[in-house]
Order: C-alpha cells, then sequence, then structure tokens
C-alpha cells in the first residue's frame, strides 16, 4: 500500500523556530527551538542571520529522522515575519535582520506615510529599507539584495533568489496589478536590490538542492519549496478561520488580528483590505499591537520571582476585574494600530502598595484585552461574529477568558501547531495534494464570556477614557 505524501511547515517566528510533519491532516512530527534577539537601543530589535539558517537546520533535521518510515516528504512551506536584511549574491549576510518589531525608522515611515495617504507603522519594510540606504548607501547595488527572511531562507533551500508576491502585498504597498506601489521609483536603489522574480503563496519556488537536501537528510532533493507567506496569515489557514465574519486572533509576541469578509471598506488605522490573499474569495483587513505576549513575558521575566507563568496566572486569577484600580497601556513597543504610533511607551499605572505581581499580571491580560476590542470597534457593528485565538497566548487561559469578556463574544481556541500547519498547507497546495487553503475544517474548544462580562464593558470604557493614546478626542462617543 502507498504511503501518504508529507509536507513540512516551518514557522520562523521572532521567538524561535518551530517545524512539523504533516500528512493526511494529521501532525506526525514536530520540533522547535529558541532564537535570540537583540535591542541595542530603545525601539530596535535585531537578529543575526546565520544563527536563524542554522537554527532553521537543526529544527527541520530531527522532523525529517523522524518521518523515515512514514512516507515520502514531498514538500515544504514557510513562513515568516516580514523582516529585513541585506545579503550578497552568493547569500552572505551584509546586515543584521531588522526584525518586524524593530521601529527605529520613524522617521522615514512618515515620508511612506505621505505617499500612501496614511499613517505609516515604521513596523513595515519599506520604512526600514529607506533606514538601511541612508545609514549603509555602499551596500546598495552591485549584486547586493534586499530581501524578507523567508527569501533569504527560500533561497539557502533552492538556490532560487525570489520575492514573495504574498509579503509584497501585505507589507510593501503592492497592488494586485503591480508587484510595486507606484511611487516605488522614487527610490530607485532600493528597487535595483529586490529580487527580480516574484513567486505567489503556494507557488512553487523550486526543489530543495541535493547539497541541502544530504543536510537536511532528505531520502531525496525532489522535494519542492512552496511561496511563504507571513507568519499571521499562516495561522489563519491553519486555525480554519478562512470564512466570512471571522476574526482570526494571532496571540504570540505581538497580536495580530485578521479579519475576513467577501468585501471591506477601506477603515483608518487598519491595513488592507487586501484582495483574495489566500486565492479562496475572501478580503482580509489586518491590526495588531507590537508588543503583546512580550509584555507578558516582561511581567513574568521582571516581576515574577522565578515563579512560573502558571503560578502567576493563579495569583492573577485571585483578583477582581479592574485589579483595583491598576491600568497597564501594553505599548511597550509602540502602538500599530489603529492609530500607529512608533514613539508610543507603555505604562503601568494606579499602583499601591496593596498591590502585588498578580495584580499587574491581570492588568497586563486586561490592557491587551482592549486592545484587541478597541481594534474591533473601528468596524462596523456586527463584522466580527467567530474569533478563532492561536499562537502561544492561548496557553493562559485566564487571558483568553479575559478577551472573551472584554469583546463579548466565545473564543474558539486553535492549537499550537495553527501557523506551522498553515506552512505546511501551502507545500500540500503547491504540490496539488489540496485544492484550496480554506480546505482545513476543525471543531476546536470554545470558551464562552462569563458572569463578569458586564463588568469588563465598564472596564473597557473606563481604559478609553483614562490612557491618551486612546484618541482622547473622541471620548465623547465613547461606546458603553
Amino acid at each position: 500500500m502507498r504511503k501518504l505524501p508529507i509536507y513540512l511547515g516551518v514557522d520562523v517566528g521572532t521567538q524561535g523556530i518551530r517545524c512539523i510533519a504533516w500528512q493526511n491532516n494529521v501532525i506526525i512530527a514536530r520540533h522547535s527551538i529558541a532564537l535570540t534577539t537583540s535591542n541595542p537601543s530603545s525601539g530596535w530589535a535585531v537578529q543575526e542571520a546565520e544563527q536563524i539558517w542554522q537554527t532553521f537546520v537543526n529544527v527541520v533535521k530531527p522532523v525529517v529522522e523522524q518521518c523515515q518510515s512514514r512516507g515520502d516528504i514531498r514538500g515544504i512551506g514557510l513562513d515568516a515575519t516580514s523582516s529585513i536584511m541585506l545579503v550578497g549574491s552568493n547569500g552572505s549576510p551584509k546586515s543584521q535582520v531588522l526584525l518586524w518589531m524593530d521601529v527605529r525608522a520613524e522617521k522615514y515611515a512618515q515620508t511612506i506615510g505621505g505617499l500612501v495617504g496614511h499613517p505609516e507603522s515604521a513596523e513595515l519594510p519599506w520604512a526600514k529599507a529607506l533606514w538601511l540606504y541612508d545609514n549603509s548607501p555602499h551596500l546598495f547595488g552591485g549584486t547586493n539584495y534586499l530581501v524578507e527572511v523567508a527569501d533569504w531562507i527560500n533561497w539557502n533551500l533552492t538556490g532560487e533568489w525570489t520575492r514573495s508576491r504574498g509579503s509584497a502585498l501585505l507589507k510593501w504597498h503592492a497592488t494586485p496589478k503591480s508587484d510595486l506601489p507606484q511611487w516605488a521609483n522614487l527610490f530607485p536603489e532600493i528597487i535595483k536590490c529586490l529580487p527580480p522574480r516574484i513567486v505567489g503563496v503556494a507557488e512553487k519556488v523550486g526543489p530543495v538542492t541535493p547539497d541541502i537536501a544530504r543536510r537536511l537528510g532528505l531520502k531525496s532533493h525532489e522535494v519542492s519549496v512552496a511561496g511563504p507567506i507571513i507568519d499571521a496569515y499562516a495561522g489563519a489557514i491553519g486555525s480554519a478561520t478562512l470564512e466570512p465574519h471571522c476574526m482570526a486572533l494571532i496571540l504570540g509576541s505581538s497580536s495580530c488580528e485578521l479579519f475576513h469578509d467577501y468585501s471591506f471598506a477601506p477603515t483608518a488605522g487598519l491595513w488592507g483590505p487586501f484582495e483574495d490573499v489566500y486565492h479562496v474569495g475572501l478580503d482580509v483587513l489586518e491590526a495588531g499591537q507590537p508588543s503583546t505576549g512580550s509584555v507578558v513575558r516582561w511581567a513574568e521575566k521582571n516581576l515574577g520571582q522565578g515563579q512560573t507563568l502558571e503560578t502567576l496566572d493563579q495569583m492573577a486569577n485571585q483578583v477582581e476585574p479592574g485589579c483595583e484600580g491598576l491600568r497597564v497601556l501594553p505599548a511597550f513597543q509602540g502602538i500599530r494600530s489603529p492609530w500607529p504610533n512608533a514613539r508610543a511607551r507603555g505604562a503601568i499605572h494606579g499602583l499601591s502598595l496593596g498591590h502585588h505581581v498578580g495584580h499587574v499580571m491581570r492588568a497586563v491580560y486586561e490592557g491587551t484585552g482592549v486592545d484587541i476590542r478597541r481594534t474591533m470597534d473601528t468596524l462596523k457593528s456586527g463584522t466580527t461574529r467567530r474569533i478563532v485565538a492561536s499562537g502561544g497566548g492561548t496557553r493562559s487561559k485566564l487571558w483568553l477568558q479575559i478577551i472573551s469578556d472584554i469583546c463579548g463574544l466565545p473564543l474558539e481556541i486553535a492549537d499550537d501547531d495553527s501557523v506551522a500547519r498553515g506552512a505546511a498547507m501551502l507545500a500540500a497546495k503547491a504540490d496539488g495534494y489540496i485544492a484550496n487553503l480554506n480546505d482545513l475544517k476543525v471543531d476546536w474548544p470554545v470558551i464562552h464570556p462569563s458572569e463578569r462580562v458586564g463588568k469588563y464593558q465598564e472596564l473597557y470604557h473606563d481604559y478609553l477614557v483614562e490612557f491618551p493614546t486612546y484618541r482622547p478626542e473622541d471620548r465623547v462617543n465613547l461606546p458603553r
């Protein structure tokens, strides 16, 4: 009996790299390794490219070994953050990797914002590209490339220099008819450094080279690499949220909200709408914050006195909603939406001698929950009828309950493998094994709003009033 094909999904995240082997809708192997992020200055966030690649190899190889007797690996799918770097034509890094969450390029974001006609986040790659050009002009021109991490990993795998069509659309202001915005010709030096070949989402990039196949332990180099997608969008695919009126909530180091429907009007402060990203007839609006799970981790590391997150959650669960007046504004790395502000910073407000770390943890959960609800409220009432949460943040059931209470909607809880599963589905689609990226159907566990939902509607309003970054000029129209 012929064994079913296996597809590898690799999630290149901020905190680490995760690989799964996906066979007939079942995950048969997985492995993950952490990455190191440096913050050399306020607002900066960088990684080293060589560490990323070596970690990629070290994550994929043991998964391949676990699959040896289970069937043939036919494809590799990849997702990654929109993090950029300069490399030589031989792949050698010429700069550090500027992570998506790096917001040093704020003044350049203002330049791009003037071109696109609305505020631009300093997280986005055009602003970073301008910063790199201003600070290292000698690296532009010649044979160097300006690439995203996913492009560079795919070059390592296949020897093909490509540029992701999905990322071009989602992060580089491409249009449905062009891979570059109309104003891109204002920056010819940057355009010359972009790889000329564009690959679409779930399109074949090429086969893995024989040398890399041997290094990864693959039986054959006839393993196709699929066109990548941004990590949050892979999470939407792998958590089965590609349906109208559904929000994919990805709780990682950052938070990302992806709103799906058949059509959207442009909405101030949200990215998009992006037309039919997944090729299933749905448009997307994107929102989120650059620091969400990272704020939870900050509180755990700096205030938790070595206690586990589970123990801290138990302490936080004993605290009443509102945390006796304690508030946390989680803008530790700026604000992404609905009003981008790279200079915004976090705040812990209302501390008294009666507060302890459990109050702070619960206030972090409440502040991040308010951010999610605030973004939902920028859309018309009723647009979001279903929320599916995925990512590392779903390990905290208390956090999920608070989000459900603040948003007033049930939360379906996808598993930890959703993002990597979405990446594997890219490979399966490129290989023709599945027809569409919305073929996955799953019944996830559900958390329903509790009896505290009314209290949290009051708290939501209080947050909007108390923090100036929540648009104080709109206070007269705040929802009750």
